[in-house]
């Protein structure tokens, strides 16, 4: 029998010894390869073997999550369940090993929606890409379908004011002040908590649909015509623009400007026609206050990700996801610090501090 474990790169969770994994599968031998992933304190790992006719992953979790499961109520495996009902595809689970922590899923393979685009990019395939984000789209109109049912784990939790709040200090905290050298006033803090209330307050009201939570280009995943939803374990309810707005302002991805419009109103469209006026108007009444929110706290994520966790360089995603709020029109009179001064001191100190200027 042999049994193997590639070395993965310091700083992850180790998977559980390869024969424990093998005896969950009902296999002989099992290879266990580590799997590159993003932001998430999840580890990944592929798992191989003669006997199994396709590969699978082995999700390696950590703290209330490797609580949940082995208390038999990790929230991945029920919102799966919700999803499939739905007819949106997201990977079957095939076995847990709750002692290790460890739970292990249908492969949907390496191809993110990232790299799809990428790959369409270089040859100016717009058309594939606008059909890639159509499928996309369309599973966003699956998500705002979804009934609310207060006895599911996602509607037992929501974007309230509070933590839109709190996600807006966040970007301050690991963004504004360390990275962007960003000093305020005491008068301008003031204003800025006061401002990110009444913003939080002005999306929390609208907080009542299934939305992902991180729907982008790289928790969708394609394989072959299917397009696959991954990292769907936080949902809970948001406003209704909040997956389309994560999914069209991705900074992972190099649209223009003008495509990233062009996204957003068939998005808007595709909304109106699936799901009616009500939702549509949710959807696009608040869209630009929601990117605003949005992409602050993408911010704050991208300082803390380089600098706390030691991700790679997520800083090169700040410039793209100031310019969608420079591009598209989030300055607001209620407010007006948020939206307008605070974006053009962030352009100031990113222009200063990595292009010299």
């Amino acid at each position: 029998m042999s049994l193997s474990l590639s070395k993965p790169k310091t700083n992850v969770l180790p998977p559980p010894p390869p024969a424990d994994v093998a005896l969950a599968l009902k296999v002989r031998a099992v290879n266990i390869d580590w799997l590159a992933g993003d932001g998430s304190d999840r580890c990944y790992y592929r798992v191989t073997s003669p006997e199994l006719s396709e590969p699978l992953v082995l999700m390696q979790l950590s703290g209330s999550d490797a609580k949940a499961l082995k208390e038999g109520g990790y929230d991945w495996i029920n919102i799966a369940k919700l999803l499939a009902h739905q007819g949106i595809f997201v990977p079957n689970v095939t076995c847990a090993i709750p002692e290790h922590a460890a739970l292990i899923i249908e492969d949907y393979g390496d191809q993110m929606l990232e790299g799809s685009v990428f790959a369409l990019w270089e040859k100016q395939d717009l058309a594939s890409i606008r059909e890639l984000y159509l499928g996309s789209i369309k599973i966003i109109t699956q998500f705002l379908a979804i009934s609310p049912n207060e006895n599911t784990v996602w509607c037992q939790r929501a974007f309230d004011a509070e933590r839109f709040v709190w996600e807006l200090n966040f970007f301050v905290q690991k963004y504004a002040l360390p990275i962007a050298g960003l000093n305020l006033s005491k008068s301008e803090e003031a204003q800025f908590q006061f401002e990110a209330t009444r913003l939080a307050e002005t999306l929390a009201a609208g907080s009542k649909y299934f939305v992902h939570r991180d729907f982008h280009s790289r928790n969708i995943m394609v394989k072959g015509p299917k397009l696959a939803v991954i990292d769907f374990q936080d949902a809970r309810l948001g406003p209704a623009s909040y997956d389309l707005v994560s999914l069209c302002f991705d900074s992972y991805v190099p649209f223009t400007s003008e495509m990233r419009g062009e996204l957003m109103a068939l998005g808007l469209d595709m909304i109106h026609q699936n799901l009616g006026k009500t939702v549509f108007d949710d959807a696009s009444n608040y869209w630009r206050p929601m990117l605003l929110q949005r992409q602050l706290k993408a911010i704050g994520s991208f300082g803390y990700l380089t600098v706390d966790k030691k991700r790679n360089n997520y800083l090169k995603y700040v410039a793209p996801a100031i310019a969608t709020l420079e591009n598209h029109k989030v300055s607001d009179d209620r407010w007006p610090f948020i939206s307008d001064t605070l974006i053009r001191r962030l352009r100031v100190s990113l222009d200063k501090k990595f292009y010299g200027k």
